[in-house]
């Protein structure tokens, strides 16, 4: 297609100075923030996304470690019930020796960010790499849940309810992990 026909389409769409900037930053391939790549044995950390970079294995927002590889229900959907907190602890591990599932405490910097972290999702999404983070309900894990739940946070909602680690990955979504850099 000429510049012009794709500019005359553009300009029929009647886009705002805000929508043009949010389309740019998108398909600009810079993320705002440092993001963790794995090829050929190597750990890259760049802003700058691009075609096969290698396995997308994390996002770091301010000292946390958010792993794009989730618990999803295809992972435990063999599993005799109930699916315990043991489980979802040590998937974690498989993922990194530290990796925990994300609790209250560091789902407050995740929930901060949610804006951010969804537009690098479509992001990712332009450039081949699997979608993350766009899910409305979040598992959250701590010390006052038994071993076969978490609290499920409601995006949509604003609000925290008690719920089953199976149930949730069947019906609500994937469970999250992180580490904290210190």
């Amino acid at each position: 297609m000429e510049k012009e026909e794709i500019f005359r389409i553009f300009d029929a769409c009647r886009p705002t100075v805000a929508q043009v900037r949010e389309y740019l930053e998108r398909i600009s391939g810079v993320s705002p923030f440092d993001l963790i790549f794995f090829k050929d044995g190597k750990e890259i950390i760049t802003k700058k996304i691009a075609p096969n970079m290698g396995e997308l294995v994390g996002v770091v927002v301010d000292k946390t470690i958010f792993y794009v590889k989730p618990l999803t229900f295809d992972e435990v959907k063999d599993l005799p019930m109930p699916v315990t907190t043991e489980v979802v602890f040590d998937f974690g591990k498989k993922i990194h020796a530290k990796a925990k599932p994300i609790d209250e405490e560091n789902f407050g910097t995740f929930r901060r960010n949610r804006g951010n972290l969804q537009n690098l999702a479509q992001m990712l999404s332009v450039f081949g790499y699997s979608a993350c983070f766009n899910q409305n309900k979040y598992l959250l894990f701590n010390q006052n849940v038994d071993e076969c739940s978490g609290l499920c946070f409601n995006f949509e909602k604003n609000n925290c309810s008690l719920s089953n680690i199976k149930h949730f990955l069947r019906f609500s979504g994937n469970i999250y992990f992180y580490t904290s850099i210190n």
